[in-house]
């Protein structure tokens, strides 16, 4: 197997969503402060292995893509506009062939040689979420780490998607502009990436010890002892500020979660319910409203956070919330801490995530979206203070 000399370490703050895209066009740009982007992108990446530090410390041998930061798990998040066209650079750095392709398309490239480096150039895809991955010796691969994210944005619009049906435009085109979707339109910066994946460390370190694994049977005697969002798990992918949504009443998120782990997940989200825009490709024409929603293994789910005010905070819906609970928004318990922001969490139903290492999700997937500030744009108490 490759040399020790070559791995990076990656820490439980490595993986960064902002430092990992790739921009591909004027809208997405707006991420990075606006930028102008060329509508041809050139990327360029390298397949190569690192040790990866779980929540627990305990070091895990894993396969990465890398760009000009470093390696990192999941991949860096590739960010494309429709029609752009994407020259991508793959350089493979490890002792045996690996290939890239852009799941549910019919983009691949590879095998590509130990050594060797392939250049191709496609157009981006229809506007949507998609997993990039390493589709040969499936699903090894993928397991060991060589997976990440494309976003592809229309060219235009209110919503993140080319042509939605009926019922989808009508929801974005509400969102702002209507009582029952009081504040502001969706914009991209209102974005976030919830990428599942699953670790069984011992075939990693089978990997490591230069031994052959069958895929099918690591398949079927795979046991996740880590249940990672985002790279991370527990308390470190809750309060990641690139996982967790934040903003004010009336400050839609739309959040894109792909799976590319081998276990199924059901992940239910408290204080709103949201509108599951598109799955696997596939755009809602009749949109479901929901509080939890299953993702298996290599589906893509988009769901759309309205950030309306919660049904189950007290006081007269008509005041505004700043007003209705000073007095419990000002309140601080014995240790001295607000209670605002108000912070709902994200959790998964299945029970092996609930129970990683002992229960109370300290292995698992986890996470939380925060309310800030009232619809009127006033903030709360304890950042008025600050």
């Amino acid at each position: 197997m490759s040399g020790i000399e070559r791995r990076k370490f990656i820490g439980l703050g490595l993986t960064s969503l902002a430092a990992a895209m790739a921009l591909g066009s004027t809208q997405a740009g707006r991420m990075l402060g606006g930028r102008a982007i060329a509508s041809t992108q050139e990327i360029e990446l390298t397949i190569s292995d690192a040790i990866v530090e779980m929540v627990d410390l305990a070091p895990v041998y894993m396969w990465t893509f890398a760009d000009a930061a470093g390696p990192s798990l999941p991949g860096p998040v590739l960010y494309a506009t429709e029609g752009d066209t994407i020259e991508l650079s793959i350089t493979n750095a490890l002792d045996e062939p690996h290939a890239f392709a852009v799941a549910g398309t019919g983009i691949m490239v590879g095998p590509i040689s130990p050594g060797a480096q392939i250049q191709v150039s496609f157009e981006a895809p229809a506007p949507g979420t998609y997993i990039y991955l390493d589709p040969l010796a499936a699903p090894l691969n993928r397991i060991m780490g060589l997976h990440g994210v494309l976003v592809v944005l229309p060219a235009d619009g209110p919503s993140p998607y080319a042509s939605p049906p009926p019922a989808l435009s009508a929801l974005f085109s509400d969102l702002g502009t209507t009582g029952h979707f009081p504040g502001e339109p969706w914009s991209v910066e209102r974005t976030r990436i919830w990428h599942i994946h699953t670790v069984d460390p011992r075939w990693n370190a089978r990997i490591e010890a230069g031994q052959l694994v069958n895929p099918a049977q690591m398949a079927a005697d795979f046991l996740p002892q880590y249940f990672l969002l985002n790279g991370q798990s527990g308390f470190f992918a809750s309060h990641h500020p690139d996982t967790t949504p934040v903003g004010r009443i009336g400050q839609p998120h739309l959040i894109r979660i792909v799976n590319t782990g081998l276990a199924s997940h059901s992940l239910h989200i408290h204080g709103n319910h949201v509108f599951v825009t598109a799955q696997n490709g596939v755009l809602s024409d009749n949109v479901p409203f929901v509080d939890s929603w299953q993702c298996g293994p290599l589906d893509r789910v988009d769901w759309l956070l309205p950030y309306l005010r919660p049904p189950d905070i007290c006081g007269p819906e008509g005041r505004p919330l700043n007003v209705a609970m000073r007095e419990e928004l000002n309140y601080r318990d014995k240790n001295g801490l607000y209670q605002s922001p108000i912070e709902y969490p994200m959790h998964c139903h299945m029970e092996p995530s609930q129970t990683a290492a002992g229960g109370n999700y300290p292995g698992g997937l986890v996470t939380h979206w925060a309310i800030t500030g009232d619809l009127d744009g006033t903030p709360f108490p304890n950042q008025l203070d600050q």
